[in-house]
């Protein structure tokens, strides 16, 4: 069962977002699956970010991050998502 997350962490189940949060530099230091379901989450640690200023700069479409990286790392949390 996924733990509560702490006040320095943020937890997500979006793919795309969490790699977006690696490529700006943001530590993923877990991923945790529910047991009943299988849905992933990725655990990211935001004691050194500004999580709510990342949020608005993905969900406005004002965000850069660089594309050679970003895909880079869709492709690797594909494949964390992938694994038993």
């Amino acid at each position: 069962m996924p733990t509560k997350p702490k006040n320095d962490e943020f937890r997500t189940s979006d793919l795309y977002f969490a790699a977006y949060l690696q490529t700006a530099g943001v530590e993923m230091t877990k991923t945790e699956r529910e047991p009943n379901n299988g849905k992933i989450f990725f655990v990211f640690d935001t004691s050194i970010c500004n999580i709510e200023e990342l949020k608005q700069g993905w969900f406005n479409n004002t965000a850069k991050v660089p594309a050679n990286p970003y895909a880079f790392n869709v492709k690797t949390l594909k494949s964390v998502c992938h694994m038993k």
